[in-house]
């Protein structure tokens, strides 16, 4: 009984009739859609022949495919499906069904195995990827519990924990054995499922492990190949840090008094955290860093903390030792391989509070210990890292350990956002106008005085690398004889914005009545966008459908507008 609830509690979820039977047509549930579509104020009917829509009951419940039936002018696909014992009858419109579809091919088509259960623990989405991950059958799975497919229980099952906690679980590790044998070993995301404020299920998003580690080995390999090579070569020249501080663009107060900031932080041998906004130039300032300090003659190793698993990642940092876990090897990690050079740890918020307390020893004591090892190994490599939040921000949303903050917070450099030095945007968009006329063949020197306004009265919430894009997309458009920017060759939505902000020209009104003026234009905006349909507008604007009406009243909104 409590496994039909739980079932009947996602059926409600689906905007499209369903009724479930047993192989007799005797009547157990209907959801909410087919009861306002088809049985209007007659909710007591037992048994489908009751429903005067099929010529036949038996033919639907033994129906090998999907047909089609008319009611009150609109086509439905009916199509039965055989769950646990009971028989799913769907009726979806032929507009909808295009619209499954979709959505169908999409989850079959993604590469990360998709399975989704119920609040019971019974699989209703095993898309295609999971069959040939986990070689099992769709019809051999679905229905059932997970807890009867793989050696797993309540307990440790994550999709059970996640329905538990109702909190998502990223990038977990697990093992588990599937009901024929296969051992799986996987790198989970899982998430809860609601109805309104109700879980009545989850989901779980699943990578191959073994590919991923595989991947961190080619990645050390690589490395270990560069930083051979390079000793074999008797080059000086560090690995991949390209950029000096006189590569940076711009002269604007606040962003030589980050670069002067930063030119005495690289003399030190401090821990150094850099954050700021995305596109700001954040890994500009480490290497330009590593390229003035001491660290120079060594390597210059930049590592993503969100793009790799934590329990990865320690491996990846610290090294391991052979036997410390299935398939380990003696390697040696990128605090080793960045020895005498720099190693940046980007996205450093990323990374598990677990895994900064051991990366606070390393900046306490210089020493690391391989994973599964018992030898301590000094180091000798400058530590930068990354945030693309305020630290003390990321502190406070527990993505921060405090006492790491503390010791990070020795040089602090926080790389200013292009909204606070537009100063700079005429001397960026000359050399980014440069950069991509040559890789592209164009002539262009220079942008209209319009399109120079427009750029300059822009937000720019992507920072520098989104101007960046801006006038490498004028480049690409111009006509090759052509050779100024003007604001017929700016994105749409930085020119949109400036036009939409734009003050009336002439006298200055009063603010009620700009304010008024803004209010309606975006009124009449939300209902075009909802096809004049006032109740989805409210919605959408997140008011009363009374109060939209009333201004829809007082600045005179009508259709014809």
């Amino acid at each position: 009984m409590k496994n039909n609830l739980s079932i009947n509690s996602i059926l409600n979820v689906f905007d499209f009739p369903i009724i479930v039977c047993d192989s007799f047509g005797r009547i157990s549930f209907t959801n909410n859609y087919f009861k306002e579509y088809f049985l209007k104020n007659n909710f007591n009917i037992t048994h489908i022949s009751e429903i005067n829509i099929f010529e036949n009951f038996k033919d639907i419940l033994s129906m090998k495919k999907d047909i089609e039936i008319e009611y009150k002018g609109q086509i439905f696909k009916v199509s039965n499906h055989n769950i646990n014992d009971n028989i799913i009858i769907t009726f979806e419109s032929c507009d909808y069904n295009q619209i499954y579809n979709i959505y169908k091919k999409i989850i079959n088509t993604i590469n990360e195995s998709v399975a989704v259960c119920d609040l019971e623990g019974n699989l209703i989405v095993f898309n295609d990827a999971n069959e040939r991950f986990e070689n099992l059958l769709k019809r051999n799975v679905l229905g059932k519990n997970i807890t009867d497919l793989y050696d797993l229980d309540k307990k440790n099952s994550l999709l059970f924990k996640t329905m538990n906690s109702g909190k998502p679980l990223l990038n977990q590790h697990q093992i588990y054995t599937t009901f024929s044998g296969n051992r799986i070993d996987v790198m989970v995301d899982t998430y809860p499922l609601y109805e309104g404020k109700k879980i009545i299920g989850a989901v779980s998003i699943m990578r191959d492990y073994t590919k991923i580690k595989e991947l961190s080995s080619k990645i050390l390999d690589l490395q270990d190949e560069l930083i051979g090579r390079k000793k074999t070569n008797n080059q000086s020249k560090p690995l991949n840090a390209k950029y000096h501080f006189e590569d940076i663009v711009g002269n604007s107060p606040i962003l030589l008094k980050t670069i002067e900031l930063s030119k005495k932080a690289a003399t030190s041998d401090s821990p150094i955290l850099i954050y700021g906004e995305t596109g700001t130039g954040k890994e500009l300032f480490a290497q330009s860093i590593h390229n003035y300090s001491n660290y120079k003659k060594g390597p210059f190793i930049a590592i993503n903390c969100a793009a790799i698993p934590d329990n990865l990642l320690e491996g990846l940092l610290f090294g391991t030792v052979k036997g410390a876990f299935s398939d380990s090897v003696n390697r040696a990690g990128l605090f080793e391989q960045a020895q005498n050079g720099t190693l940046v740890l980007d996205e450093l918020n990323s990374m598990s509070l677990n895994l900064q307390s051991k990366l606070l020893r390393v900046l306490q004591e210089n020493l690391i210990r391989r994973v599964g090892g018992t030898q301590e190994i000094s180091i000798n490599t400058r530590i930068i890292s990354i945030i693309n939040t305020p630290p003390l921000q990321a502190v406070e949303e527990n993505k921060l350990r405090q006492d790491l903050y503390y010791r990070l917070s020795v040089i602090n450099i926080k790389t200013s956002s292009l909204r606070d030095r537009k100063e700079d945007i005429p001397l960026f968009i000359n050399h980014f106008s440069k950069k991509y006329s040559k890789l592209m063949k164009k002539r262009v020197n220079s942008f209209s005085n319009k399109a120079l306004n427009i750029f300059l009265n822009y937000n720019w919430p992507g920072n520098v690398r989104e101007l960046e894009h801006a006038v490498e997309y004028g480049v690409n458009m111009i006509e090759p004889e052509i050779n100024v920017i003007n604001e017929d060759l700016i994105p749409e939505h930085i020119k949109n914005n400036f036009y939409n902000n734009q003050v009336p020209k002439g006298d200055i009104v009063e603010l009620e009545t700009f304010m008024n003026q803004k209010e309606k234009k975006y009124l009449i905006k939300a209902l075009k966008k909802n096809n004049w349909n006032v109740t989805q507008t409210a919605k959408a604007l997140n008011i009363k459908r009374q109060s939209l009406q009333y201004r829809m009243n007082k600045y005179d909104i009508n259709k014809e507008e």
